[in-house]
């Protein structure tokens, strides 16, 4: 019989905050800047590449040129960070709709200015270096933990700003635990339904909108004299479609292998010369 075990979020949170991302789409509106919530994503490095890992439809919805803002999940920081996407380059894999069935997953290759100045705040998660493992079905520990990571669009709402004529918005990511209910393969993708938990002392949003391209994540633990503690964690899979359910919500996600595999040998493929 399954027992319960409770880790808490701000541990996970402490594991993984560094690796996540927003982005914000930015428009003017009577001279003043607004930021719109556009999807989440994860700093992967796959071979010499850094870049953006999450779904196909968040890329769709990014300008080809301009600036997109960067998100940084850091409590109370002011900041504007942005991508010029004329500097961008992209593997993206969309189906002929948007639908649970995907595929639905991108790897948005991010400018070296960029790099340079995320890699001295954050972490890019290697992709390249865990492969093997992940394709073998290797656990680092007996014991994990599922829980998807993203920005919640219905959470967003508008602050004080520190000037005249400016406007600040917050962004704010939730992270989520549930349990993996089925696992399936759609046009050579392996898709999982993750069912989220949910707690009466924790309301979910109604919609996920916004968690789209984020992360699934697996966290692995063992216990030390009944209290669990993290050992490992690792990038499962990503988010792309929410459907309703009787009770909560249920997140369609791409898995290991559209990661680790079929997305993998796409960029290999673009990038040849990158890809050891």
């Amino acid at each position: 019989m399954p027992r319960l075990v409770r880790i808490p979020t701000a541990k996970i949170g402490e594991e993984i905050s560094d690796l996540m991302i927003g982005l914000a789409r930015l428009t003017v509106h009577g001279r003043i800047e607004d930021a719109l919530c556009a999807g989440s994503g994860t700093l992967v490095t796959i071979g010499r590449l850094d870049g953006l890992l999450t779904a196909a439809h968040v890329l769709e919805k990014l300008p080809t040129s301009g600036e997109v803002g960067i998100v940084l999940y850091r409590n109370g920081l002011v900041q504007k960070q942005t991508i010029r996407m004329e500097y961008t380059d992209q593997v993206s894999v969309a189906g002929d709709s948007f639908g649970p069935n995907g595929p639905d997953i991108g790897f948005l290759r991010l400018p070296q200015e960029n790099v340079g100045w995320l890699k001295a705040t954050n972490t890019f998660y290697n992709v390249s270096k865990r492969r093997d493992d992940v394709l073998a079905s290797q656990a680092p520990a007996p014991n994990h933990v599922d829980a998807v990571v993203g920005m919640v669009d219905e959470l967003t709402k508008e602050i004080p700003a520190p000037r005249p004529k400016m406007r600040a918005m917050a962004f704010s990511a939730i992270i989520f635990d549930g349990i993996i209910e089925s696992e399936r393969f759609e046009h050579g993708f392996d898709i999982l339904e993750f069912s989220a938990t949910t707690y009466p002392d924790f309301p979910l949003p109604s919609s996920f909108a916004g968690v789209s391209g984020g992360a699934l994540w697996r966290i692995y633990f063992t216990e030390q004299e009944g209290a669990p503690e993290i050992v490992a964690k690792r990038l499962l899979g990503v988010p792309f479609y929410e459907s309703p359910k009787a009770r909560g919500m249920q997140i369609s996600c791409h898995g290991p292998l559209s990661v680790y595999g079929r997305l993998y040998d796409l960029v290999a493929e673009k990038w040849p010369s990158e890809i050891a």
